[in-house]
C-alpha cells in the first residue's frame, strides 16, 4: 500500500490582506449594539445669535437691487441659436471624391463607358449649430443682437428664458458694425421687452451688468462697472467702432446679449472680448444702444444703413503736431489731412490743414469719434461743423452724402514739374534719401500729373524719419505750410528749422495726404 501525500493547501498572501482588509471595513461600517453614536437632534449646530452686524441704512434697500435687475431684465434676453447646414456628396465609387462620376475601376479595364451605370450616389445634410444672445426690443418680437452670431445661417431658432422655442428670420445686419435684428416668424403675445437706455449718459464708473448665455449657460447674470467709453479694436478701419468697455464676465455665448444699467436699462449689446485664453480677462466691448438703435431702425424701415459720407481723409491731432500748427497746447479736434474733390467737405468750404473742433454740437477728440458722428447721420441733412483755420475759429455747414457716392477720381491737369535726372539728395539730419518726381517715377507710382513735390526713395532704420512714419515711395508736398515742388525748395525752407523745432509735413501716400509732424534734431 503506497502511502499517500496531501500536500498543503496554498494562500496567496494578497488573498489573505484582502481578508484582513475586508473584515476592518466590515468592522467599521456595521452598526452594534454597543456602539457609541448621539442621537439624531441632540446637537446644535451654528451659533444661538446671528452676527451682531447692522446694515447702514443707505444700503438696506442695495441688498438686493441686483437680483431684482436680473428678474426684471433676465426673461428680456433670449438665446439665439444659428444653424448652418451643408450638403455633403458621397458615392460607393472610391474614386468619386477625387475625379467625379467620369472616372471608376473600369478605367482600369477598358470596360465600354457607354455599358457603365452611374455609380449611386447619396446626400448627406451636416447641420452645424453655434449659439449666441440676443434682446427682445418689441413685443412684435424683432430681436437685437450680433452680425457675427446669425452670419451665414439658414435657419435660427429663438428660445426664451423660460424654455419657448420660436422659429426666426434674419430681418438685416449691418456687419461693418455688427449689428443684426432678427424676427420671430409667428405671431407672439406678451413678450417681455428691454427698455432702452441712453448711452450717450454714460461715464466710466457706473455699474453694468452683463446678462447672456456664455458657455451654453443660459440666463446669466454678471456684475461689474463701465471702464472706459469710444473704444475700439482690431485695425480695420472700415468698421464703426465706438464701444463700451467693461469688466462684467462676457464670455463666448454672451455676444449679442444685454448689458443694462443699475436702472435695468438697456445701454449696449455685447459683443466681443479681448482674451489670450479664449475667456474672460476682465475685457469687454459692447456696442451703445444708441447707435445699435440707430442701425436697427435703418435695417427694418428701410432695409440697409444709409451712413453720411464727408470725403475727408482724417488724423490724430498729437501735441507735436499742434505745436507744428501754432495752435492752443489745449486745443482737441480732428486734423484734416486731405479733402476728396466734388464730395460734401469740399463743396462746404473745409479744406486741408482744418481742424474739426465739433460736428452737428458734438465735440470730436479724434478720428473715430468724427467718423461715427458722421455715421449717424443720414445722407442729404445739413449739418454744422465748427473748425479752426489759420488759428481761428468758423463754422461752415455741410450736406452729407452717402457712402455709396464715394467718388474719388481726381482731375488731371499739365505736368509742369521738372522731369530731370534724379540720383536722390541724403536730407539733412533726417536719415533719408529724396528726389525730384522723374516722368518714370511718376508712371510707377501712378502719380497725378499735377502733384508737385518731392518722393521719398530711401528710409534708414531708426532715424528721425524712420521714427516718424516716413516710407519710401512717399510724396512730400508742404514742409511746415510751405510747398515744395523739388529737392533745392525743399532745402530752403528745412535751413528755416532750427534745432529741436517742430517740423510738419504734408505727405501724399496712395493717392491720400496727410500731416506728419515730429521734432527735429540736428
Amino acid at each position: 500500500m503506497k502511502t499517500k501525500f496531501f500536500k498543503k493547501p496554498f494562500i496567496p498572501l494578497s488573498v489573505i490582506a484582502a481578508l484582513i482588509i475586508s473584515s476592518l471595513v466590515f468592522y467599521n461600517t456595521c452598526s452594534f449594539a454597543d456602539s457609541q453614536k448621539p442621537q439624531r437632534g441632540s446637537l446644535s449646530f451654528g451659533a444661538e445669535n446671528k452676527p451682531d452686524i447692522k446694515t447702514p441704512p443707505q444700503l438696506e434697500a442695495f441688498k438686493s437691487v441686483f437680483a431684482d435687475l436680473a428678474e426684471k431684465v433676465v426673461p428680456t434676453v433670449v438665446q439665439v441659436i444659428p444653424t448652418k447646414i451643408d450638403t455633403v456628396v458621397f458615392s460607393s465609387n472610391p474614386f468619386y471624391q477625387f475625379f467625379g462620376d467620369q472616372f471608376g475601376f473600369d478605367d482600369f479595364f477598358g470596360a465600354p463607358r457607354q455599358s457603365r451605370r452611374p455609380p449611386p450616389v447619396e446626400k448627406r445634410e451636416f447641420r452645424q449649430q453655434s449659439l449666441g444672445s440676443g434682446v427682445i426690443v418689441s413685443k412684435d418680437g424683432y430681436i437685437l443682437t450680433n452680425y457675427h452670431v446669425v452670419a451665414g445661417a439658414n435657419e435660427i431658432t429663438i428660445k426664451t428664458s423660460d424654455n419657448k422655442s420660436f422659429e426666426a428670420e434674419i430681418v438685416g445686419s449691418d456687419s461693418l458694425a455688427d449689428v443684426a435684428v432678427v424676427k420671430i416668424k409667428e405671431k407672439v403675445k406678451n413678450l417681455p421687452v428691454a427698455y432702452l437706455g441712453n448711452s450717450d449718459k454714460l461715464r466710466p464708473g457706473d455699474w453694468a451688468i452683463a446678462i447672456g448665455n456664455p458657455f451654453s449657460l443660459s440666463s446669466s447674470v454678471t456684475l461689474g462697472i463701465v471702464s472706459a467709453l469710444g473704444r475700439t479694436a482690431g485695425n480695420n478701419s472700415n468698421s464703426y467702432q465706438n464701444f463700451i468697455q467693461t469688466d462684467a464676465a462676457i464670455n463666448p455665448g454672451n455676444s449679442g446679449g444685454a448689458l443694462i444699467n443699475i436702472n435695468g436699462e438697456l445701454i449696449g449689446i455685447n459683443t466681443m472680448i479681448y482674451t489670450q485664453s479664449g475667456g474672460y480677462m476682465g475685457i469687454g466691448f459692447a456696442i451703445p444702444i444708441n447707435m445699435a438703435k440707430s442701425i436697427m431702425e435703418d435695417l427694418i424701415y428701410e432695409g440697409k444703413v444709409n451712413r453720411g459720407w464727408l470725403g475727408v481723409m482724417i488724423q490724430d491731432l498729437d501735441q507735436t503736431t499742434v505745436e507744428a500748427f501754432g495752435l492752443d497746447p489745449n486745443t482737441k479736434g480732428v486734423l484734416i489731412g486731405d479733402v476728396f474733390k466734388g464730395q460734401p467737405a469740399e463743396k462746404a468750404g473745409i479744406k486741408r490743414g482744418d481742424v474739426i473742433l465739433t460736428f452737428n454740437g458734438k465735440v470730436v477728440s479724434n478720428p473715430n469719434e468724427l467718423k461715427n458722428e458722421v455715421a449717424t447721420i443720414h445722407p442729404g441733412q445739413k449739418v454744422p461743423v465748427e473748425l479752426i483755420r489759420a488759428g481761428k475759429k468758423t463754422t461752415v455747414y455741410v450736406v452729407l452724402s452717402g457712402r455709396d457716392k464715394e467718388s474719388l477720381s481726381k482731375s488731371s491737369s499739365q505736368d509742369q514739374n521738372n522731369d530731370s535726372q534724379n540720383e536722390g539728395q541724403e536730407t539733412q539730419n533726417l536719415g533719408m534719401k529724396a528726389g525730384n518726381i522723374t516722368a518714370e517715377i511718376r508712371n510707377e507710382l501712378g502719380l497725378d500729373q499735377s502733384v508737385q513735390g518731392i518722393v521719398v526713395l530711401d528710409v534708414k532704420r531708426g532715424s528721425q524719419a524712420y521714427n516718424a512714419g516716413i516710407q519710401p515711395n512717399d510724396i512730400i508736398l508742404e514742409v511746415n505750410r510751405k510747398t515744395v515742388t523739388n529737392t533745392n525748395t525743399f532745402k530752403q525752407v528745412m535751413k528755416e528749422v532750427k534745432n529741436n523745432d517742430s517740423i510738419l509735413f504734408l505727405i501724399q501716400r496712395e493717392g491720400n495726404t496727410f500731416y506728419k509732424a515730429f521734432k527735429l534734431k540736428k
